[in-house]
């Protein structure tokens, strides 16, 4: 497998995007005649074994630092260790305008990053499938090529471009109960009934697996998150405090982006018998 740092370009009539071979990355989307719709930062930095910052990493196979037999656990890295990976990519199934594919084997991983995955011998093959049009349909496939149960968390950990997070609403989860892990002891919220809104860090996992539309008063638009193959929601944005601390982002990045990704974590992990394959699909577009 290369580990040489390559960005491909997709380019066509409805849209464009950059994706990095280094952890199967989307760097960038924007429809055709409309401003990026997935953000990057200033400056994305890239070195093995550090995840990329913005676009859209690929979390698998454990959330945060991971959850095994009922309880969390420390597992490191943060996130599992597909975004930190370089994956292989899939020349015959993809072309250079709207569909790119790659795959991560576990034979292609370290044994010590297997072992931590929690079950005995764990043996994987993951396909990420990504289109790009109108629409950026991001699709994780994990068939369990072992001869024993896999267990994994997994997520499409995207981040949106709004002009000022602190002037944006996020609905679609009013009427979910939510797990605040911006709160000490992570205790679990049920629904308000109202819209998400920010003033300061927002961190929530979210039991709901329906559309979310991210409604944005700068940029007068509306992008429209649809999921499929994942129970929960994550929205996520560090707030002033913990976001102009985060050493590979300027002062105030914060501000423009609010991440909302499609995730099965802690006991909505997803379990695959030896032969079984799921697929985790997230879907976006402005309204």
């Amino acid at each position: 497998m290369s580990e040489t740092f390559i960005i491909r370009k997709l380019v066509n009539d409805d849209a464009t995007a950059t994706i990095s071979d280094y952890g199967a990355h989307v760097l960038s989307y924007a429809p055709a005649g409309h401003e990026a719709v997935v953000w990057q930062p200033a400056a994305v930095y890239l070195a093995s074994g550090c995840a990329i910052r913005g676009g859209v990493p690929i979390i698998f196979p454990w959330f945060n630092t991971g959850y095994d037999g009922g309880r969390p656990v420390n597992k490191k890295p943060k996130h599992g260790f597909a975004r930190a990976s370089f994956w292989k990519f899939d020349e015959a199934n993809s072309d250079r305008a709207r569909h790119v594919r790659y795959t991560l084997d576990s034979a292609d991983c370290e044994p010590e990053l297997l072992r931590t995955i929690g079950c005995p011998d764990p043996r994987f093959r993951a396909v990420y499938d990504v289109t790009v049009g109108e629409r950026l349909t991001m699709a994780l496939t994990v068939t369990n090529t072992g001869t024993q149960p896999l267990v994994y968390e997994a997520a499409l950990h995207t981040y949106f471009q709004v002009g000022d997070v602190e002037r944006t609403v996020v609905r679609g989860l009013e009427t979910a109960g939510y797990l605040d892990n911006a709160r000490d002891g992570v205790p679990y919220v049920e629904a308000s009934g109202e819209a998400i809104t920010f003033d300061g860090m927002v961190d929530r996992t979210y039991e709901a697996d329906g559309a979310v539309r991210i409604e944005d008063a700068v940029l007068g638009r509306t992008i429209v998150v649809e999921k499929s193959g994942a129970p929960q929601t994550v929205v996520w944005n560090p707030g002033e405090a913990a976001g102009d601390a985060i050493g590979d982002m300027a002062q105030g990045e914060w501000r423009g982006f609010v991440c909302v990704e499609a995730v099965a974590r802690l006991d909505r992990s997803i379990a695959l018998e030896p032969g079984a394959t799921h697929t985790l699909t997230q879907t976006v577009s402005l309204a």
